[in-house]
């Protein structure tokens, strides 16, 4: 399993550097971006057509820097970062044996299917969210070059909330691989899906039904002031461990 283990990771650690490096410049440049942005939110809330950004400024205007600095790094960095690493890294975990016919290779060791995918899919976890933490743990520091303060509890139990949102996104994505032969559908799906629900947080009056409600400005500034969603966290990862109990079902029945 270790060997399986250090064999994946090593095809996905240059771009779990380079996922991480973008993060984390998106981050820094938002936080330094800040002090123009709170001087500028009056005019700019006179010029902002939709509701949900709307509620943005309302938030920043109310509290400050959290709300900003949530959906800077949140709901915009890790959200949408983590869904393209979700489908860069994640759509051929399975797929791209099947369309490079390497899969009855793969599968001739002398390990189960469903241990080749937990240790898979172990792996493509640990690379997406590890750097969600690394990047919003150095953001503490870096806030306080713009004169401003972030929790420690709050910012990781943040971090922790949606890294179990990303983790529902990379079980749906494991389980389209299982289903596919092609390994760039998988990833292509799941970005559909997840961009047709980001159009939807944008219109008012279906917003509310869209995934993106789940991750808005209101569910961080609840964190941030130590009410945690423990209902929505557990149905993410309940969601992420029926697609992956599927995944395992659907891969052993699987031929090639």
């Amino acid at each position: 399993m270790i060997a399986l283990a250090r064999q994946y990771a090593r095809g996905l650690f240059w771009l779990t550097l380079g996922y991480f490096l973008i993060l984390e410049a998106a981050m820094i440049a938002a936080i330094f971006y800040w002090p123009k942005f709170r001087d500028n939110t009056p005019a700019l809330a006179k010029l902002i057509p939709f509701q949900s950004l709307q509620d943005l400024l309302t938030a920043v205007q109310q509290s400050g820097y959290w709300p900003y600095f949530a959906i800077q790094q949140w709901f915009k960095g890790c959200s949408l970062f983590g869904l393209a690493a979700i489908a860069f890294m994640g759509s051929g975990i399975i797929a791209r044996e099947a369309d490079q016919r390497t899969a009855e290779f793969l599968f001739s060791r002398p390990v189960s299917r469903r241990t080749v995918l937990r240790v898979r899919t172990a792996v493509l976890a640990f690379a997406i969210l590890v750097p969600v933490y690394l990047s919003s743990i150095s953001a503490i520091w870096f806030s306080r070059a713009v004169d401003e303060w972030l929790p420690w509890k709050a910012t990781l139990l943040a971090s922790s909330y949606i890294a179990c949102f990303l983790l529902m996104l990379i079980a749906a994505t494991v389980l389209i691989s299982v289903l596919s032969t092609h390994q760039l559908r998988a990833g292509v799906i799941v970005v559909g899906i997840v961009l047709l629900s980001f159009a939807q947080y944008l219109i008012q009056g279906i917003d509310q039904w869209s995934l993106f409600a789940t991750i808005d400005v209101w569910t961080f500034m609840k964190i941030g002031a130590g009410e945690f969603p423990y209902f929505r966290a557990g149905c993410f990862l309940g969601a992420s461990i029926a697609m992956l109990a599927l995944a395992e079902k659907l891969l052993e029945r699987r031929t090639w």
